[in-house]
């Protein structure tokens, strides 16, 4: 049994608190006292002692201020320990916290200025963070009397320093791998596409070099560019890209969309069209080739001064 327990036990042992009157011991006592006659364990006779000592000692006013005074002193004396123990707790939870926090810091640090790459702190992360949970386990077993607010605060910061560098580089790898993903994909839709894009375009030229009235053979090639301006926009729509890339997709798709549109009125017309129905056909697509070079310009200029 510890000492403070030894001094608080006469209170504990009869059930009363430390400010109880004469008469609330002395009750006390006997209804322990009756308890234990009416069924005594084997240890009886040890307990009664106890019982008795504790009576002769609270209810006579010098012993018990007597045994007051050495209770306060004992338990001044464990705070203070605690205390002390609480300080210990806290010093050996923060260095592992530094260390820690820094290991992230580092890491985050080469990341960020390094395009990419970094160097990844084990040694502080791994030392830091155990040292930061032994730490805190001592820290949280001391009495919460002792623990203060300000070293709490520091504690979390530290941690939370850590943990959000740690986390800034670990997200930023797992979101740089899903845009290297995507990037992929559209690089290779539009390898796979450009293809369709040339059928595409060698049957509108085809038709535009072509002289004289309009014919059945430049309506059916005209439908067959307008089959294949749907399935590149289809394909397009359907590609996923960064983020940063997303205005490029959707402008791509709307202007395949709108080459689809186009050489389908195209294929429409006949010999007996007026000229002037052509005309408009031929500004509306050559508005389409201007949107699509302002297109292109901007992504080349956007990719271009991010590599």
């Amino acid at each position: 049994m510890s000492r403070s327990r030894a001094l608080a036990g006469y209170y504990d042992l009869l059930g009363v608190p430390r400010n109880a009157t004469e008469m609330e011991i002395r009750s006390a006592y006997g209804r322990d006292v009756l308890r234990l006659n009416e069924s005594p364990p084997a240890n009886a006779p040890q307990i009664r002692a106890t019982l008795d000592a504790a009576l002769a000692t609270l209810v006579d006013p010098e012993k018990r201020s007597a045994y007051d005074a050495q209770l306060a002193a004992l338990m001044q004396e464990v705070s203070a320990g605690s205390a002390d123990e609480s300080d210990r707790a806290f010093k050996y939870a923060r260095n592992g916290g530094l260390w820690f926090a820094g290991g992230g810091l580092v890491t985050a640090g080469t990341y960020a200025f390094s395009e990419g790459t970094y160097f990844l702190a084990w040694g502080p992360l791994v030392f830091g963070g155990f040292q930061l949970l032994r730490g805190l386990l001592r820290y949280l077993s001391v009495p919460s009397g002792t623990r203060r607010t300000t070293q709490l605060v520091t504690l979390i910061g530290l941690i939370g320093v850590g943990l959000v560098s740690a986390g800034f580089v670990g997200l930023s790898e797992t979101m740089g791998a899903q845009e290297a993903a995507e990037r992929d994909r559209w690089n290779a839709m539009i390898d796979s596409n450009a293809n369709l894009v040339d059928q595409a375009s060698t049957l509108v030229t085809a038709v535009f070099d072509r002289s004289g009235a309009w014919t059945d053979r430049d309506s059916s090639e005209m439908a067959q560019a307008s089959a294949l301006y749907g399935l590149i926009a289809d394909t397009v729509t359907n590609t996923a890209v960064p983020g940063r890339l997303e205005w490029y997709r959707t402008g791509l798709a709307k202007n395949f969309r709108e080459a689809a549109t186009i050489t389908a009125d195209y294929a429409k017309l006949s010999a007996s069209s007026p000229q002037s129905a052509i005309a408009d056909l031929d500004r509306r697509w050559k508005t389409r080739l201007d949107d699509l070079k302002q297109l292109s310009d901007r992504f080349e200029s956007q990719e271009g001064a991010s590599r």
